[in-house]
């Protein structure tokens, strides 16, 4: 990019001193200055529209990432409650996959259960 406006600045420079049109003033050290800010500006212009060109660019389209995906979890509990137990039990987290639950509960028991994303209380 350096290079490239140095170049520029360069051959605007010259180009401008060479006044093909006569409209440099007659004063050396004027039609030095004259020269240098056509080519600075010159220099600009190009530098803008390099930059604009540059953002042109294609942009290469984006891919969707799919969201991972998490595998189903089966749940099988087993339950034997006697006397005066009481039990709970929580089948499993989301995604929630088949829940398998069997219980046996004998005496004053109780035997809670909940599958899926449900919370077992008491």
């Amino acid at each position: 990019m350096l290079v490239g406006s140095a170049v520029v600045f360069f051959v605007c420079f010259k180009l401008a001193q060479v006044d093909p049109f006569g409209w440099l003033p007659v004063k050396d050290s004027d039609a030095v200055a004259v020269a240098a800010g056509f080519a600075g500006a010159m220099t600009a212009a190009v530098g803008l529209a390099g930059g604009w060109w540059a953002g042109m660019a294609p942009v290469p389209p984006t891919v969707p990432v799919a969201a991972p995906v998490t595998p189903e979890r089966s749940v099988r509990q087993k339950a034997e409650a006697s006397g005066t137990s009481q039990i709970s039990q929580a089948g499993g987290a989301a995604p929630a996959g088949p829940v398998d639950q069997e219980a046996t509960a004998r005496d004053n028991s109780r035997i809670r259960q909940t599958g899926g994303d449900e919370q077992a209380t008491p």
